[in-house]
C-alpha cells in the first residue's frame, strides 16, 4: 500500500535556508517492517504528504528552461517567454524547441527581446534547438534536449509555457526548492490498471510521474526518454514508485477534466531471465499475457541449445553469445533499467539495480499466467508481504498428514513462507511423530506446544500474531486440505487490495477467504444453502461470476490482515474482562452466532459487526475452491454424517489450473468499488450501510 516512506525520505534532500528535515506523511497509513516510521504513517502514490516544497529564494543553481513553440502557439512566443525575464524568476538560460519551418521568424523574436532589454527585466540566456514536427512529438523533442543539457535544474514545458497556472505555482516552478525529486503542478498516478491524473491540490502529492510544466535536477535524466512515464519509471525507487511531487492550487485549470477520462494502460518494463526455450515456453502464457497489456518484455536464454519451442504467442529472445558470458554484463547492456527482473530462481543473482526482482522455482514457471493480470503498482510490490501458515492441531496424525501434504504440493513462487504447528497440552504420539518426520522447504518452521490444557479458541487466537503490516496470517485447523495454488490466491489478492493504488479504500477488509461458501450459517434458526453466482443472477448483479465481499469470517482456510487480528486481540481481552457489559450479553442482533460458547468466530463476529468489516471470498465455478473442510470429529463436529460432509466439502482447484484462478470479469480482479456486499445473513448491503450501523466496542 503504498507506500514507502523511509525511501522516499532518502532521496528527498534538506531543503535550503535553514530547513533542518523533510518530514513525509500520510493519515491512516500502516507501519511497514521494511522502512523506517515517522509517526506510524506514510507516503501513497495520489494522496497527500508533509512536504516543504516553498520556492527558495536563495536558488543558485544554473537553470534551463526549455520551451517548445508551434504553428498554433508562435503568435504568444513573447508572452510564453515573458516569466522567464521576471527578476524574481530564477531561470539563466531558456532553450527554445523550434520547428524548422519557424525558425526564421523565432530568430528574429529573440533578436528584438534581446536589443530591447529594459532594467527591470532579467538577463537571460536564449537559444534555438531545432525539431522536425513529423518525426517528434514535442514531448520526445523536449526529452531529447533535456538530456543534452548541463545546467544543475530544468524547467520542461510544453507548448501552452506556464500560461494558465497561478502566480504561486509560477513561483514555485520557476525558483524550485531543492528537492532531489521532480516538482510540477500535473501528477499521475496508477488506478486499476490504468494512468488517472492527480487533482492538483496545495498540499505536495507523490505521483508516479509528472507532464509539464515541472522543475527537475538535470542528474535525473540519465538519457532522452521516450515519453514522461518512462522519466518516473526512471526516478522512482522499486520500493516506492514515486516519480515526482505534485502541488498545484486552485485556478491553476482543470487539466483532470480532459486527463482523467483518457488513462492509458500504465505500462512496465520486464527482463525475463531464463535458462532454456522449456523455461520460456513454460512462462510464455505470462509473458504474452504481458505484451498483449502493452507491457515492454525483454527475454535472455541462458541456453538456446534445448527445450520446447510451443510459445503461446510469437516471442523473441536474445541468448548468451557463448558459455564464458555473463547474465549480468547483459543486463549492464540495456539501455533501460527494468521495473521487473523476472528470474528461474539465482540466475540472475548479484544484480542489484533499482529493479523489483521476482525469482520463480523452475517447476512454478507453467503456472504463473494469473501474474499477467496484476498492475503497476502490484508487480512493484511483490515482495513486501509475507505470510505465515498457521496449523492448529491436537490428535487426528491423518488429518494432520493429508494437510501437511497439501501444503507440501502447493506453489510458492519463490517466496519465503513460514510454516507455524500449535499443538494442546496432550498431542498424541503419532501427531508429534507426523510433525518430526515433516520436511518442509520453503522456509522457517516453528512448533509451539502449550503445558496447560486451553481449548480451541485459545488455540486459533494465540496461533498467530503479526509482526508487522506486512505479516499475514494463514489460519489451517488440521482437518482443512488446500489446493496446489492456494498461495497464488493469497499473492494475488492481498497485492491487489493491499497494496495497489485501491489500498487506501479498503480499509474494512480483514482477510480473504479460500473457501468457498455454500451455506450461511448465521441464520437465527438454522443454516441456509447459498450459491453465489445464483443470487447476483437473480439479484441483477452485473457480474455474477465476481468475488465478493461478505462479513462473515472464515475458518476453513483464510489469510488474516495484521491489523485486524492485532484488533480482535484487543477486544477479546476488553470483552472478556467484563469491564463493560456481561460476557453473555448479546452484541450482534438476530445471529446464530450468539448461542456458541466457545468458538472465536463468535467475538470476531462481534468485532466486524461493530466496525463494519468485511471479508473477500472467491465466487468459482461449481464451487471450485482454494481449501474445502473434511468435517473431521472435533471441538465442533460431533456427526459426520456423508450428508454433512457433502454439504461442507468443496472440490479444490487443481495444480495445473492456474487459468481458473482468472475465471473472473475481465479475467482480472475486480475494482475494489464494484465487489457485491453481503452482511451477516447473506443479503446484499453496501460499505457504506455497513459503517453506518458500526459502532464502538462495548
Amino acid at each position: 500500500m503504498s507506500l514507502l516512506l523511509s525511501s522516499l525520505f532518502r532521496r528527498v534532500s534538506l531543503l535550503l535556508a535553514g530547513l533542518c528535515f523533510i518530514l513525509l506523511c500520510i493519515p491512516g497509513g500502516k507501519p511497514q517492517s521494511r522502512r523506517k516510521e515517522f509517526n506510524d504513517e506514510e507516503v501513497r502514490l495520489g494522496f497527500p504528504m508533509k512536504l516543504n516544497t516553498t520556492s527558495s529564494s536563495s536558488f543558485k543553481s544554473s537553470f534551463t528552461a526549455i520551451l517548445p513553440i508551434t504553428d498554433r502557439t508562435f503568435s504568444n512566443f513573447e508572452d510564453l517567454l515573458d516569466p522567464f525575464f521576471s527578476l524574481s524568476s530564477c531561470v539563466t538560460d531558456v532553450l527554445i524547441a523550434c520547428p524548422e519551418s519557424l525558425l526564421p521568424q523565432a530568430r528574429l523574436v529573440v533578436r528584438q527581446i534581446v536589443l530591447s532589454s529594459a532594467q527591470d527585466r532579467k538577463h537571460v540566456d536564449m537559444s534555438l534547438y531545432s525539431w522536425n514536427v513529423e518525426q517528434h512529438s514535442s514531448s520526445r523533442i523536449i526529452l531529447e534536449a533535456a538530456s543534452k543539457m548541463t545546467t544543475d535544474w530544468l524547467l520542461l514545458l510544453d507548448e501552452e509555457g506556464l500560461s494558465g497556472l497561478t502566480g504561486r505555482t509560477r513561483d514555485m516552478l520557476l525558483c524550485p526548492a531543492s528537492l532531489e525529486l521532480p516538482i510540477g503542478s500535473r501528477g499521475v498516478f496508477a488506478q486499476s490498471g490504468s494512468a488517472s491524473c492527480v487533482v492538483p491540490s496545495p498540499d505536495p502529492t507523490a505521483t508516479l510521474y509528472l507532464k509539464p510544466p515541472f522543475s527537475i535536477p538535470r542528474a535525473l535524466i540519465k538519457k532522452a526518454y521516450k515519453d514522461w512515464a518512462e522519466l518516473g519509471r526512471a526516478i522512482s525507487s522499486p520500493q516506492d514508485g514515486i516519480g515526482g511531487v505534485m502541488r498545484g492550487w486552485e485556478g491553476d485549470g482543470d487539466w483532470c477534466s480532459t486527463s482523467r477520462s483518457d488513462g492509458a494502460p500504465l505500462s512496465v518494463t520486464f527482463v525475463f531471465v531464463l535458462s532454456s526455450r522449456s523455461d520460456l515456453s513454460a512462462a510464455s502464457h505470462l509473458i504474452c499475457r504481458l505484451l498483449s497489456a502493452h507491457h515492454e518484455v525483454r527475454i535472455l536464454l541462458h541456453s538456446e541449445n534445448e527445450g520446447d519451442d510451443h510459445m503461446a504467442c510469437d516471442l523473441t529472445w536474445d541468448g548468451l553469445a557463448d558459455s564464458s558470458a555473463s547474465v549480468l554484463e547483459w543486463l549492464d547492456r540495456l539501455d533501460q533499467v527494468p521495473d521487473v527482473l523476472f528470474a528461474v530462481e539465482d540466475l540472475a543473482a548479484g544484480y542489484s539495480a533499482r529493479t523489483v526482482i521476482v525469482r520463480v522455482p523452475r517447476e512454478d514457471l507453467a503456472h504463473t499466467s494469473w501474474m499477467g493480470s496484476m498492475s503497476y503498482l502490484e508487480w512493484i510490490n511483490w515482495n513486501m508481504p509475507t505470510v505465515e501458515l498457521s496449523i492448529i492441531t491436537q490428535d487426528r496424525p491423518g488429518s494432520l498428514q493429508r494437510l501437511l501434504t497439501s501444503l507440501s504440493k502447493a506453489r510458492y513462487f519463490g517466496d519465503s513462507v513460514v510454516l507455524r504447528t500449535n499443538m494442546e497440552q496432550s498431542p498424541d504420539t503419532e501427531t508429534l511423530q507426523v510433525l518430526s518426520e515433516f520436511q518442509w522447504k520453503h522456509g522457517p518452521v516453528f512448533a509451539h506446544r502449550r503445558i496447560i490444557h486451553a481449548g480451541l479458541m485459545p488455540a486459533v487466537v494465540e496461533s498467530w500474531y503479526p509482526s508487522s503490516n506486512d505479516s499475514f496470517g494463514v489460519l489451517l485447523e488440521d482437518d482443512i486440505e488446500v489446493s496446489a495454488l492456494f498461495y497464488a490466491w493469497i499473492k494475488m489478492t492481498v497485492l491487489r487490495y493491499r497494496y495497489s493504488e485501491q489500498s487506501h479504500l479498503t480499509k474494512q477488509l480483514f482477510g480473504v477467504s479460500l473457501y468457498q461458501q455454500k451455506n450461511i450459517e448465521l441464520h437465527p434458526e438454522s443454516r441456509k444453502s447459498f450459491n453465489a453466482r445464483s443470487y447476483f443472477a437473480r439479484n441483477r448483479i452485473a457480474e455474477p461470476t465476481t468475488p465478493y465481499l461478505s462479513q462473515i469470517p472464515c475458518s476453513w482456510g483464510a489469510v488474516y490482515f495484521p491489523e485486524h487480528w492485532r484488533e480482535f486481540h484487543g477486544y477479546l481481552a476488553e470483552r472478556f474482562s467484563q469491564a463493560k457489559m456481561d460476557i453473555n450479553q448479546p452484541v450482534v442482533p438476530g445471529v446464530r452466532s450468539n448461542t456458541w460458547t466457545r468458538s472465536w468466530k463468535k467475538y470476531f463476529i462481534e468485532m466486524v459487526y461493530l466496525r463494519g468489516y468485511v471479508m473477500l471470498y472467491p465466487n468459482f465455478a461449481s464451487f471450485m475452491s482454494l481449501s474445502t473442510n473434511h468435517l473431521e470429529v472435533g471441538s465442533h463436529v460431533k456427526d459426520r454424517s456423508k450428508e454433512k460432509q457433502r454439504m461442507f466439502s468443496m472440490p479444490l482447484i487443481g495444480a495445473d489450473e492456474s487459468w481458473r484462478l482468472l475465471d473472473l470479469p475481465g479475467e482480472r480482479l475486480p475494482a475494489w468499488n464494484t465487489l457485491p456486499v453481503l452482511n451477516l445473513t447473506g443479503s446484499l448491503t453496501t460499505l457504506e450501510h455497513l459503517a453506518s450501523v458500526s459502532m464502538p466496542s462495548p
